[in-house]
């Protein structure tokens, strides 16, 4: 069950940073604050300029604070699936205390014997998840905390990432004027949050189709068991209808989401509309469908980059089938191409949150879904990668007349301005393409013209 509170997730992208506040009161979260503006300083989603990234930070969170009306000091960040590694882990320890009982400090200690295994220095720990405790041999424990024992042993799922991008985000963030709380892995906190307990653990893809780049994540038995990145992303598409149209990139962004179909066969002649062109004296008519294939040659690229991978470690086989998320799943159509190429069965994940419901904010939420659900050993084991100490002590007895505590925020009055923005970065060499919240929002319908429902956000 979630833990009850307050929880901030920050999401930075290539195309837009978003930030999320979200408070859980008995396992309900509620958002109370989100923003989403242009992004700067990060190219195919790492941060190559610290000081111009922390202002896009910066904006966004006082965008989300204005909102909320709250302070935000500290944030849940989502790292990136680049040069990600998971390898299986263990450790034992004896059971020192007078009484043999487990403790929380016996769990903590398990952990970092697990952590001892040796690994190249440019590389560092962001996560562990325990997967199961063993109890003087027996098996099959979740949490050994109160046993009698006398040897504790653990087995779980080591993460590792490049200590490089480590350092910059958490460095970007702090001069953004906030502190790290925690630094979550963006696939794992993805697939947790938007496959179902059958897709957990019979196995399910995970498809994030953001603006720099592509990820894919596969979740079988509960556990993460891939994720790669690949630097193409919905920024490609826009460069592409750029260069065949010879049109500026505000003009092809706009056109990507106001007339753009992923699937030609769903594209007409008919449908017509009027282009900017350089070195025009006149707008250039341009149809529908012609948008379409410009568009779909760029996806179908990526999505057999990403099909031959899946291919390989027979991802394709799972019977969760794929699910995108992402901003440029917005696009009509881009489940029927998808479920084309990849010959399996493919569905949108759009959120239920209100006010919300974009594919493209998926991640950020599940950022604050992932951190709010963490239970209380996979916070030991948190605790112990990042070298606190966090004991469990015996419950304070604390008045009820005490006001009440907000965890990592407090209250701030400012008048909200909201903003939204998406802009594409830099040119890149083209590829031919042969290769705010409201309670009683009604739920948002998914059809053919869901550009007209998320559009905005790209204006």
């Amino acid at each position: 069950m979630a833990r009850n509170g307050f929880f901030t997730g920050l999401d930075i992208g290539t195309s837009s940073v978003k930030v999320l506040v979200a408070e859980y009161v008995e396992g309900e979260m509620n958002v109370i604050g989100v923003s989403n503006v242009k992004s700067s300083g990060v190219k195919d989603g790492i941060i190559v300029n610290i000081d111009v990234a922390a202002n896009a930070i910066k904006t966004a969170i006082a965008q989300a604070e204005e909102k909320a009306g709250i302070r935000i000091d500290k944030v849940n960040v989502a790292l990136p699936a680049n040069q990600l590694q998971m390898e299986p882990t263990q450790g034992m320890i004896p059971v020192t205390t007078d009484s043999q009982e487990i403790t929380d400090v016996d769990v903590q200690n398990v952990v970092k014997s697990a952590l001892t295994k040796s690994m190249t220095p440019e590389r560092e720990v962001i996560s562990f998840i325990p997967e199961e405790f063993v109890v003087d041999g027996f098996h099959g424990i979740k949490d050994p905390r109160g046993m009698m024992g006398i040897r504790l042993e653990m087995r779980g799922m080591l993460y590792t990432g490049p200590r490089t991008i480590l350092y910059n985000l958490r460095k970007t963030v702090e001069r953004a004027g906030v502190q790290v709380e925690n630094v979550v892995i963006s696939s794992l906190a993805l697939t947790r949050s938007v496959l179902n307990e059958g897709e957990k653990e019979f196995g399910a893809i995970v498809i994030d189709l953001g603006g720099g780049q592509t990820t894919f994540a596969v979740m079988r038995g509960q556990e993460l068991k891939d994720a790669k990145v690949y630097q193409e992303g919905g920024d490609y598409i826009t460069k592409d209808i750029s260069k065949v149209l010879t049109t500026s990139q505000s003009i092809a962004e706009n056109l990507k989401f106001n007339y753009g179909i992923a699937y030609p066969q769903e594209a007409t002649e008919k449908e017509k509309f009027m282009v900017e062109v350089i070195g025009e004296s006149s707008p250039v008519e341009v149809t529908e469908r012609y948008l379409s294939e410009v568009i779909s040659a760029r996806l179908r690229q990526i999505f057999a980059r990403v099909r031959q991978e899946l291919e390989r470690t027979r991802a394709l086989d799972l019977p969760g089938g794929i699910v995108l998320v992402g901003g440029v799943a917005v696009l009509p159509g881009i489940t029927e191409l998808a479920q084309e190429v990849f010959g399996v069965n493919t569905k949108l994940y759009v959120p239920n949150q209100i006010g919300i419901r974009n594919p493209a904010f998926a991640q950020v939420i599940s950022i604050v879904e992932y951190v709010g659900n963490l239970d209380e050993v996979e916070m030991i084991a948190q605790a112990a990668v990042n070298g606190e100490a966090t004991l469990r002590q015996k419950p304070v007895e604390i008045p009820m007349d005490l006001p009440r505590v907000r965890p990592s925020v407090q209250p701030v009055q400012r008048e909200v301005v909201p903003e939204t923005s998406s802009e594409p970065v830099e040119d890149r060499s083209f590829v031919p393409y042969s290769e705010e919240v409201e309670q009683d929002e009604p739920k948002a319908k998914i059809t053919d013209r869901i550009r007209g429902l998320f559009g905005s956000m790209f204006e």
